[in-house]
């Protein structure tokens, strides 16, 4: 009985020093999805496809991608901590996964529940006013709206996005006046910009890029790492003496808390071999977004949780609700 029980505990120990390598071998071995918050045809749903379909080549498995909107995001995500463990369900996660909550009440905790896996792109956005303001750089934007209070409007596409915390971050670090008009989304609000109902919008990159170079908008500064090919003569934020106005929007691959961890290496090594193929890229460009630096699932987990401290102290400090 005890040679018995001895050589059972042996087995035992031994397959546990080699299940987690053995898991991985293993992973995957059937088809898998992706979650997207959001609906189909829209930026976080383009930036899925451009990078899960390349990534099934790697994987040797199809990758389904299930665009879930509803909730403000919350549907999908909510979803993931009621699913297994296993590598086999993901979400694509944005900013908006640790904005949200402090916005409204979530089923689940933002950062307990989930595990980043890759960070596979951020949105380029453009600074722009009505050709009619008297303005051409940030700074005298900042300084316009010092000495005109409740002179200026800007565009919020919806409460807890990226482009709103921008804009009241910019506010609130410069101490200027500018008011939030809302509205369901950028593309509604763009007539108003370019007839000057509206004089401010942090509007996506390629849509600004257009109406910059048609001469209906003006560009102050780009927010991202570098400057655009298409604007070559406007600065960065951080070029122009703004860095700490800039709030990052992020794209993240996760899974729920619990996955191995060399499901999650796996995975992660997948992503960043298909962001740096050309082709992958270029989509990724022509939807206003760039590939960031290498990260490891733990640098992203570093990220989501310095976001989620900063971003909820915002939403306190300006006093940002959800949308109704």
């Amino acid at each position: 009985m005890n040679k018995i029980s001895r050589r059972a505990l042996v087995a035992a120990a031994a397959a546990a020093a080699v299940a987690p390598g053995a898991y991985a071998q293993a992973f995957p071995s059937k088809p898998m999805r992706l979650l997207v918050p959001y609906p189909v045809g829209g930026i976080v749903d383009i930036v899925a496809r451009a990078v899960t379909e390349p990534m099934q080549a790697d994987l040797g498995q199809p990758i389904v991608v299930e665009p879930k909107p509803g909730g403000n995001s919350t549907l999908a995500t909510a979803m993931i901590p009621t699913l297994p463990a296993d590598g086999y369900t993901w979400l694509m996660a944005t900013i908006s996964h640790v904005v949200v909550p402090h916005l409204q009440a979530v089923s689940y905790d933002a950062l307990a529940d989930f595990r980043p896996v890759a960070l596979v792109a951020v949105a380029t956005s453009i600074a722009v006013v009505n050709p009619a303001l008297p303005v051409r750089t940030l700074a005298e934007l900042v300084a316009y709206g010092k000495a005109n209070p409740g002179k200026l409007n800007y565009l919020n596409p919806g409460n807890g996005s990226s482009i709103h915390l921008s804009s009241e971050l910019l506010k609130n670090q410069y101490g200027f006046d500018m008011t939030s008009v809302p509205y369901r989304g950028v593309p509604p609000g763009i007539p108003d910009l370019m007839e000057g109902r509206l004089q401010v919008g942090l509007l996506p990159g390629p849509l600004a890029v257009q109406h910059v170079q048609s001469g209906k908008l003006r560009a102050l500064a780009v927010l991202a790492d570098r400057r655009l090919a298409a604007l070559p003569d406007v600065p960065t934020f951080a070029e122009a003496g703004f860095a700490d106005a800039q709030v990052t929007s992020w794209y993240t691959i996760a899974v729920r808390t619990g996955t191995p961890a060399a499901i999650v290496e796996r995975l992660n090594a997948a992503a960043l071999k298909v962001l740096q193929d050309p082709e992958t890229r270029d989509r990724l460009a022509k939807a206003g977004c760039e590939v960031p630096a290498p990260r490891t699932a733990g640098e992203v987990l570093a990220m989501w949780q310095a976001d989620f401290a900063r971003y909820g102290k915002l939403v306190k400090d300006a006093g940002i609700k959800g949308d109704s």
